[in-house]
């Protein structure tokens, strides 16, 4: 019981923080690293190409860790319960170890993590560096631009000040 009142309160809480940043414009650093790589190779298609495939990934692998952790907490919150009872009896449904539930989820998180840390915005500045140098795309990275990542629109950047409305 006290774990799902904490994870109902957490919930509402992330909701609620959510829910006000959505109210103002907010440019994280990554997105703005990738604003200025787009703006700087603006006219090519496959450096755009690029930036979309890293863009990608990083979400991909934010997503894997979201993902094993919200089944960790679930698997971690959902034993200890009241299955049947009777006259006489009740049957309790154990709560997984702690070892298990580490065991489940440290493969999400790890695959994850990886995603995070190949795609990070370093190695999209080295490969563009390196792009921009003229020196060819390595071969693991031609195979993985596929025609959606060129299908994209090339949009120009134009920040614009904008008044909170009261």
């Amino acid at each position: 019981m006290l774990f799902r009142l904490a994870g109902l309160s957490a919930l509402l809480l992330l909701t609620t923080v959510g829910s006000l940043r959505a109210q103002a414009p907010v440019n994280l650093p990554s997105e703005t690293f990738k604003q200025q790589l787009r703006s700087q190779f603006l006219h090519n298609d496959t450096a755009q190409a690029i930036i979309n495939l890293y863009s990608k990934r990083q979400a991909g692998g934010i997503s894997w860790m979201v993902g094993g952790a919200l089944a960790g907490g679930r698997l971690a919150t959902s034993g200890g319960r009241e299955i049947t009872s009777g006259p006489g009896y009740t049957v309790y449904e154990e709560a997984p170890a702690a070892g298990t539930v580490l065991l489940v989820t440290l493969p999400f998180l790890g695959y994850g993590l990886g995603k995070l840390l190949h795609y990070s915005n370093g190695n999209l500045g080295q490969v563009m560096t390196a792009y921009g140098a003229g020196q060819g795309l390595p071969r693991s990275l031609r195979r993985k631009l596929k025609p959606r990542f060129f299908a994209q629109p090339i949009i120009e950047y134009t920040p614009f000040p904008v008044t909170p409305a009261r």
